[in-house]
């Protein structure tokens, strides 16, 4: 059970003798439903505290490496991992402040951000109230080989005198106790209380809660930007003064970064649509969150499918990293029998589901189908002139 460790149970993880325990720990390979039978083996070499603190690391090291690619050298609170951005958000952020020599990291917790900005060849001041996490973030940046890049500071961040700076990104905490926060207000400490920390146009980053309202940010005078990695939704960057480039941004990371952003909505008032719907579009959700589906929509010659739904349908396909493109087969009533009246000459024996603003037990429906044979088609269950559909589809390549 991970219950956390204290400061002076992490220095005796740093010394030899921890090093040696953490060694032996991962030897162990532990899993959280194993950790009393691995403590007990541990603990017979070493003392109590020590012996759960390195079975502690080696399990939250575990699950950091989805995150982070070094994270076998790493040091984590619970908290602080579940907070963190992976590595590659934080390299593809840190390009941000290409321009600024020496940057603040407030509420920098176990360092991640701070060292993705060192790597970048900043020069950077790391700041937390939380001395068990700075100390964490002090031998994070010397595992990462960036500590003589990174200036630690012990100190709440509204209160203590900041070391001078061309920039800032803070990462405020987004829970009370068990509970998580979208209002940035809510945050500790507060979006407020932090730019009230610089100048109006200083340039700032922010983290906050990719779930955040659009009515907690389209007022400020900041750029949203919303990052998916993976086809998930990781997280939104608020970014101030020379740091914002426009007002809300849709950014895809992978092989090749990209973005779409509000400026790509340009008014198309003269372009005639053909009304041919032979591409269904699923925007990835950076795009719904930064509402940018008219930008999209502009780029795939496409119009919504229905108003109030994400989806959108056209010629086609044209490729984007911005939507999955599925080729239309057949717009169908929504009735398990329609379906099935057309699924089976073609020999399809398996459909993978989606639903959009539809309500719909997808198991039930799947047995109601009886589909036999071995071909696969996606099956989109949504709503299209007020009425809910059945479209089948492939992806289109």
């Amino acid at each position: 059970m991970l219950t956390g460790m204290d400061l002076a149970t992490f220095k005796e993880l740093l010394s030899a003798a921890g090093q040696v325990a953490l060694a032996e720990a991962a030897r162990l390979d532990p899993t959280e439903a194993g950790f009393l039978a691995a403590y007990d083996r541990l603990r017979k070499r070493f003392p109590p505290e020590l012996a759960k603190a390195a079975l502690e690391t080696i399990l939250l090291r575990v699950k950091a490496r989805p995150r982070h690619s070094r994270a076998d050298r790493l040091y984590f609170t619970r908290e602080a991992l579940e907070q963190s951005s992976s590595g590659v958000v934080a390299r593809y952020r840190a390009q941000r402040f290409a321009k600024f020599a020496t940057v603040l990291d407030l509420c920098c917790g176990v360092g991640m951000d701070a060292i993705a900005l060192a790597e970048a060849n900043r020069t950077v001041h790391a700041i937390d109230s939380d001395p068990l996490k700075l100390a964490m973030a002090e031998a994070n940046a010397a595992a990462a080989g960036v500590a003589d890049r990174i200036r630690f500071h012990l100190g709440d961040v509204l209160a203590l005198p900041l070391p001078a700076a061309d920039a800032a990104f803070a990462d405020p905490s987004r829970r009370t106790g068990d509970r998580r926060h979208l209002d940035p207000e809510q945050y500790q400490p507060s979006l407020s209380a932090l730019r009230a920390r610089f100048p109006a146009a200083f340039p700032l980053g922010v983290k906050i809660a990719p779930g955040v309202a659009r009515r907690d940010f389209d007022l400020l005078p900041a750029e949203a930007e919303f990052i998916s990695l993976g086809g998930e939704l990781k997280e939104c960057a608020l970014w101030f003064g020379e740091l914002k480039t426009c007002h809300r941004r849709a950014t895809i990371l992978g092989n090749e970064n990209v973005s779409l952003t509000d400026l790509d909505e340009a008014s198309d008032s003269g372009r005639s649509r053909d009304r041919l719907e032979e591409t269904l579009y699923d925007p990835d959700s950076s795009v719904i969150r930064a509402d940018l589906l008219d930008g999209l929509a502009l780029q795939l010659e496409a119009e919504p499918l229905e108003h109030g739904i994400a989806m959108l349908v056209g010629p086609g396909p044209i490729p984007t990293p911005f939507a999955t493109a599925y080729r239309i087969e057949a717009r169908l009533p929504f009735k398990p029998e329609a379906i099935r009246e057309f699924l089976k000459p073609l020999g399809v024996g398996r459909v993978t589901i989606l639903t959009r603003a539809v309500e719909v037990d997808v198991n039930a429906l799947a047995k109601k189908l009886k589909l036999a044979g071995s071909g696969h088609r996606h099956l989109i269950l949504t709503r299209a002139g007020g009425k809910a559909v059945a479209i089948v589809a492939t992806i289109a390549e």
